[in-house]
């Protein structure tokens, strides 16, 4: 796991301690148990006090309590304020999903081939792989989802089930659902070459990343050596500038490098004391990469290609026109989108986020950009009633700090979701506090375990929680939690503070 600063809350919130009881010692961590009451004197009290907290002087905190049952407002701190909403932005993108697609909507991936099948079996023209913007596809982490290898080995038997034997031309990649400029704008440098900064394309495979496994060095601070690259790519060149860190350190290496180009610099530190340890990174190109491994496997099954897999984009580029007079030979569907919208929430994924927004692009613009995507989300809340007055959003996860909101407009969201059949697939969704996903280890131990769920966001000096609890009359609540631009060194004092009020919140009638 990686704990670098400008990260979403899916690997941060994996540290979290547990939520904080409302009286600690300094001497013990561990929470108390909740007072027998509390009032709502007393979350005033812990929200004041993380406002006051000294850390936090020259930064935001902005709080929304409201009944999700009559709207009422609870208590709201800043609750007009836009501030910096992290992750928390993927509880809007998947609502939004939810509302237009429906959660049954599946994503369409369709194996096609075009110019002249002879009787012998041969092709004389192209293999297609349409793109429909499935951000799971080759990827088993929703259920009901094949990984990359199992995968390519259905395509390959259903083009062998065509009665293509040979192919004369070349396996093609069409990713033209969505535009080519794929990194949403206010991504910064030392994200997109990782993971979590992978951009989503209309065709994507194996959540778009690969694996580096490294060999650390006998000592601190000497060279970390690659042992090798999963899935193999040879045409990738690395400038491996990794060293090794104190055991136990983690994942401190940042990979660099841009969409489309093949030139990776990875700088930092991994930890000694392990045989060896791996770090991810985003693929350069998804699209022309799916189309070559589809070849690999058609090859291994004797199903000759002549020539090299490519992707419709560098056709353009070379000014060879693109045939769009195909025949379909499969259609791959992919799980549910509440499954999807399950994985997104619970781990925190920015790709399958980014490919929502996207997708609502397309549906309701016409357009598969971000830009249109986070337009068609604005448009549709406030088409809805909710005021979306200081709600700037640049991306569907999250990741860009430029994304602002109203912690009032982000409860109002939630308590229309409360009301709507969607809210039964994106409660579901949410991390349990002491139980599942980035809240595992939160709050074991107090009121707040197992009652409250929560999206978590975390940038370097942004903390945020929002979601759904019921209090102690059995009233569904929603809530906003967010902290922008406190002292980084202090983030732990920060944490406990939230924590606190977040009991509190659950003690409340």
């Amino acid at each position: 796991m990686r704990f670098p600063f400008q990260r979403l809350a899916s690997y941060s919130c994996m540290a979290f301690v547990l939520i904080c009881a409302c009286a600690q010692t300094p001497e013990n961590d561990t929470p108390s148990k909740p007072p027998v009451a509390v009032s709502l004197s007393d979350l005033q009290t812990a929200v004041q006090d993380l406002a006051n907290d000294p850390a936090i002087k020259h930064g935001q905190v902005a709080f929304s309590l409201k009944s999700s049952k009559t709207g009422k407002v609870i208590y709201e701190f800043n609750g007009d304020k836009s501030v910096i909403i992290a992750s928390n932005l993927k509880l809007v993108t998947t609502a939004t999903a939810l509302a237009v697609l429906g959660a049954g909507y599946t994503f369409k991936t369709e194996l096609q081939y075009d110019g002249v099948l002879g009787t012998d079996g041969v092709l004389k023209g192209n293999i297609y792989i349409l793109g429909g913007g499935d951000p799971v596809l080759g990827s088993d982490k929703v259920k009901g989802s094949l990984a990359t290898g199992p995968l390519m080995e259905v395509w390959a038997d259903k083009i062998k089930e065509a009665g293509i034997t040979q192919v004369n031309g070349a396996v093609i990649g069409d990713g033209d659902m969505y535009n080519d400029n794929v990194t949403p704008g206010g991504w910064v440098w030392s994200d997109i070459g990782n993971y979590y900064g992978a951009p989503v394309y209309g065709l994507n495979i194996n959540d778009n990343l690969y694996t580096l496994y490294f060999k650390p060095g006998a000592k601190i601070g000497d060279p970390a050596r690659i042992l090798r690259i999963v899935p193999p790519m040879q045409q990738l060149e690395i400038i491996n500038e990794v060293t090794t860190g104190k055991a136990g350190s983690g994942d401190n290496a940042y990979i660099y490098g841009a969409p489309y180009t093949y030139l990776r610099q990875i700088q930092g530190t991994i930890p000694a004391g392990v045989n060896e340890f791996d770090i991810r990174g985003s693929l350069p190109d998804p699209v022309t990469f799916c189309a070559g491994l589809l070849q690999q496997k058609l090859t291994q099954k004797g199903i000759k290609v002549s020539q090299m897999a490519i992707s419709t984009r560098l056709l353009r580029m070379r000014k060879t026109k693109i045939n769009t007079d195909r025949k379909p030979i499969f259609a791959h569907l992919s799980p549910p989108l509440s499954a999807i919208v399950e994985e997104t929430n619970l781990k925190s994924m920015n790709l399958y986020a980014e490919a929502m927004a996207k997708l609502l692009g397309v549906n309701i613009f016409k357009d598969g950009t971000t830009f249109s995507g986070t337009e068609a989300i604005v448009k549709f809340w406030k088409e809805k009633g909710i005021h979306t007055d200081g709600f700037f959003m640049r991306d569907g996860s999250g990741l860009s700090r430029t994304n602002v909101i109203r912690a009032t407009t982000l409860t109002d969201i939630l308590n229309w979701c409360a009301k709507d059949s969607i809210f039964a697939p994106l409660y579901n969704s949410l991390p349990v506090a002491g139980v599942s996903g980035t809240m595992k280890n939160i709050g074991k131990g107090t009121a707040a375990a197992g009652n409250i769920r929560a999206k978590t966001g975390t940038l370097e000096r942004v903390m945020n929680y929002s979601g759904y609890y019921y209090n102690k009359s059995g009233e569904l609540m929603s809530f906003a939690i967010i902290t922008n631009d406190y002292v980084s060194e202090s983030s732990a004092q920060i944490r406990k503070k939230i924590e606190r009020i977040m009991v509190v919140m659950a003690g409340l009638s």
